[in-house]
């Protein structure tokens, strides 16, 4: 088992009760430097992270027999990592998502609505004049939530 393979099951394991799960890893190629980044409905507390970090030390301590020095870094996936998983999508419910389907189609929209395998965004057509549209998440290539410092009207 790679040390990646390892972290991943304590990670899958230590968050199978909660809400919280694993959307992505990031690694070099001898795995030596590593990240995983976890998500959940309300985003994740840094203190989420360091209780994981501390119990993927100890099993380390007991399990990982290899002398090459390895560092890992457990954290949130930030604003500027794209969504991969449907769990990740009702947290940016209002907000504008950048969405590019697999016909190389960019679309930028509100996310008004998220069902078991597609998204709904409000899309602007005209000045005036707005549509929705479903995309199924099988079409989806990359979506990432636009940040914005405007205040939406209420």
């Amino acid at each position: 088992m790679t040390i990646k393979d390892l972290i991943t099951r304590i990670i899958n394991e230590e968050l199978e009760k909660t809400d919280t799960f694993l959307v992505g890893v990031d690694t070099n190629q001898a795995e030596t430097d590593l990240k995983f980044f976890i998500d959940g409905p309300e985003g994740v507390s840094i203190q989420v992270c360091t209780k994981l970090s501390r119990k993927i030390s100890g099993i380390l301590d007991e399990e990982y027999t290899d002398d090459t020095p390895i560092r890992y870094e457990i954290s949130s996936p930030g604003v500027n990592q794209p969504l991969v998983d449907i769990r990740q999508y009702p947290q940016h419910l209002g907000r504008d998502l950048q969405v590019t389907l697999a016909e190389d189609e960019i679309l930028t929209g509100e996310l008004v609505a998220i069902g078991d395998s597609d998204i709904t965004l409000s899309l602007l057509v005209s000045k005036h004049k707005k549509e929705e549209r479903v995309i199924l998440l099988e079409n989806i290539i990359k979506s990432t939530v636009k940040i914005s410092f405007k205040r939406k009207k209420k």
